[in-house]
């Protein structure tokens, strides 16, 4: 059976295209077993591969009406907005949706901002577009699932916000990183270990601060043994926590929240 299922997947790839409830199971979380079946079999998409860099998401994936969004299969991507010469960025993994040409159809913004995207890793994508949405319309349980998900990437931003107004950078920092350790970490014996690549700038720009106030704190960091670069990137967060944070959320549930 997992033979079968890998060979439809790779000829689904071949083709350019993906079975997206077989790829991601928990878009169907709350479907019952025949209804996940039949929507399984209608749920294919087209997938655009990104490769390591910069993109455009208008050279990318089309914008045509009644598209639902972008849904991330693999890789991970930064989302980075920037006012003026103050960017910020977002980090995508598997299981988020996003809808990349929002930001220039709203009709009420005053302040306009810059919006540029990036694949940390090599990324797939499913593009779930208008015929996708049709065939979808049957089953209102995976389309409440991609809404849910829309809005629980809404709510990590919030929350974001709320850690970047910690005017102790130190602290701001490991309150960011450990947000990040909710998504994308993995617990090890004497910490947690983030599987996000983020350089200096890239971290000044997720923690609202300079680069060169960023490379102080992450010294003191360092120095104190709370904080650790692997050579890939990646961040070691040891297991003494910064006041304020709760305990850890296994990764696993954060998609099954």
């Amino acid at each position: 059976m997992a033979d079968r299922r890998r060979e439809r997947r790779d000829t689904l790839d071949r083709a350019g295209a993906a079975g997206v409830l077989r790829e991601d199971p928990a878009l169907a979380r709350h479907l019952p077993p025949a209804e996940a079946q039949a929507a399984s079999r209608l749920a294919v998409a087209r997938v655009v591969s990104l490769p390591k860099g910069i993109f455009w998401p208008h050279e990318r994936f089309p914008s045509e009406r009644g598209t639902l969004g972008m849904l991330l299969l693999d890789g991970m991507l930064l989302r980075g907005v920037a006012v003026t010469d103050r960017p910020t960025v977002e980090v995508l993994g598997p299981g988020d949706v996003f809808r990349p040409f929002e930001l220039d159809r709203d009709p009420d913004a005053m302040v306009s901002g810059e919006v540029d995207w990036w694949a940390l890793r090599p990324a797939r994508v499913a593009v779930l577009d208008a015929s996708f949405t049709r065939r979808m319309s049957g089953h209102p349980g995976v389309i409440a699932e991609l809404a849910g998900r829309l809005s629980r990437r809404s709510a990590a931003s919030s929350l974001r916000l709320a850690l970047v107004g910690e005017p102790n950078l130190s602290v701001r920092l490991q309150r960011v990183l450990w947000q990040l350790a909710g998504r994308f970490g993995e617990a090890q014996a004497e910490g947690t270990l983030v599987r996000v690549p983020l350089c200096h700038m890239l971290l000044s720009w997720l923690v609202g601060a300079r680069r060169p106030a960023v490379s102080r704190a992450v010294g003191e960091l360092e120095r104190a043994g709370r904080l650790a670069r692997g050579p890939d990137g990646t961040w070691w967060l040891s297991q003494q926590r910064p006041e304020g944070l709760g305990e850890p959320t296994p990764p696993a549930q954060i998609l099954a929240a």
